[in-house]
């Protein structure tokens, strides 16, 4: 049954009359008629019988006038609602420091400026859990964990490094080196590093002094001198253009630091979600990284 053929003939109902409801229809009158001869022999009912120079509404027309009521109520509420939640434009995103604190603030203002943003910081594991619950609509990771319900997407491929204060590490060998890292560890990613800064430690292990939640409290220990930390090569740019110049932080030799001196950035959806302009803004908006 067409929704609209019901609609029309509540509001002959209400109006009274074939030219009334044309009119309040925006429809043509004979184009109304035939709505409604359709909709009879769709319900196998008669619904309007020539009355004078009028029509009248027939007993069971009344009936079906009243219980589509409700129905076509609801489903006017149901386009209501969902056209406010278009134009409320409301968009969350999640990730962790590396991207909420050094890039996602720039992307936002620069790309959704009539937005409703919401940034939740999660690790991997958690991430791609709110995503599937519809708790939030696009992941922005290092470390992705797969599921059959999500698109992962590989976006780009950062730099990364070795960052502390040249003169107090710069003699340092290797294997001495007083790292800070994440005190948050993941499982279950096809890389399998644990560490949220994509370090594998099961691999080259290093010499781990401090750890910490924040990155910002990483990055304090650094300024100080009393570690190094590998971090993104744009989050040490950003860092030392805002900072003054005894705490800018320099990239410490570290052998064999080659083998994995990149990260590949991934973003991740719902595979049900089809709205796909706000996933590109961003997926553009990674591959502009500068490293």
């Amino acid at each position: 049954m067409d929704m609209n053929r019901l609609h029309y003939f509540c509001t002959v109902v209400k109006t009274g009359s074939l030219v009334k409801a044309s009119e309040l229809l925006n429809i043509s009158q004979p184009a109304l008629s035939k709505a409604i001869k359709v909709l009879e022999g769709e319900l196998n009912e008669k619904l309007i019988i020539p009355s004078g120079r009028g029509i009248s509404i027939t007993d069971n027309g009344q009936k079906i006038a009243l219980q589509a009521a409700p129905l076509l109520e609801k489903i006017n509420n149901l386009k209501s609602s969902h056209e406010n939640q278009r134009q409320n434009k409301q968009l969350t995103v999640a990730s962790f420091e590396v991207f909420s604190t050094h890039f996602l603030g720039r992307v936002i203002s620069k790309s959704f400026p009539q937005h409703s943003v919401n940034v939740l910081e999660l690790i991997p594991g958690a991430m791609e859990e709110a995503i599937i619950n519809r708790d939030a609509d696009i992941g922005i990771t290092y470390l992705p964990i797969p599921h059959p319900d999500l698109d992962i997407l590989e976006v780009n491929s950062i730099k990364m490094g070795v960052f502390g204060l040249k003169k107090v590490f710069n003699n340092f060998d290797s294997k001495e080196l007083p790292f800070v890292i994440p005190n948050q560890f993941v499982e279950g990613t096809p890389s399998k590093v644990k560490g949220l800064d994509g370090w594998p430690d099961h691999v080259f292990p290093r010499n781990i002094k401090y750890k910490v939640t924040l990155m910002e409290t990483a990055l304090e220990l650094c300024r100080q001198g009393s570690c190094v930390g590998y971090f993104p090569n744009f989050v040490i740019n950003l860092h030392n253009k805002k900072i003054v110049r005894k705490y800018k932080l320099d990239q410490i030799q570290f052998t064999g630091i080659p083998k994995f001196n990149r990260q590949i950035v991934y973003m991740i959806k719902r595979k049900s979600d089809l709205e796909a302009s706000n996933f590109k803004k961003i997926s553009k908006a990674i591959r502009l990284i500068e490293n």
